[in-house]
């Protein structure tokens, strides 16, 4: 049985490792994903914080994450979130474009554990985060990246239609959302 509810402080380390694989960067060091928890999901004003994050557990394991927030927050916490990444991590992300506004729910992060991907988790968390969004009257939003075919396939089925492209981590994404 799938059970959804807020992150935790005692969730940082599973929201960092989860943060590492919504960016592809499963590989990373424990180390690295160590510090990444410690120094930045850690914290409340940032925007991989257990204030932000949706964690989904099977059986009582956490099995599944997304960090989602109201884009009226976004600005001031990515300037404390990419201020941190400089100083414990030395790396910069310059010319990013803002991948949300106010007026939106914004998806940041979904990651499964390989154990339980294509049982429908990843669905059921980004079905959970477009009913927290209608909830509090904003568009849901997320970014894609035009490679990833299978995404974009679950993200129409869910409801998602492009909206633009946005310039982040040093790649062109699409800006999908469903209203």
């Amino acid at each position: 049985m799938t059970i959804f509810r807020k992150a935790t402080q005692a969730d940082t380390l599973f929201i960092a490792r989860g943060f590492h694989m919504a960016m592809l960067m499963e590989d990373t060091a424990e180390e690295r994903i160590r510090l990444f928890a410690e120094k930045i999901c850690s914290r409340d004003d940032v925007l991989y914080s257990a204030r932000n994050t949706t964690i989904a557990e099977i059986d009582g394991q956490p099995a599944g994450m997304l960090t989602a927030y109201d884009g009226s927050r976004y600005r001031d916490m990515r300037r404390v979130t990419m201020q941190l990444v400089k100083e414990h991590l030395g790396i910069e992300f310059p010319g990013m474009d803002d991948e949300t506004a106010p007026g939106e729910y914004y998806l940041d992060s979904l990651a499964v554990c390989p154990q339980y991907r294509g049982q429908g988790l990843g669905r059921q968390l980004l079905e959970n985060a477009i009913s927290q969004g209608k909830s509090l009257g904003l568009t849901t939003t997320l970014a894609v990246d035009p490679a990833n075919t299978n995404a974009q396939r679950l993200y129409r089925n869910i409801g998602f239609q492009p909206m633009g492209e946005l310039f982040i981590f040093g790649h062109t994404y699409w800006k999908w959302g469903v209203v």
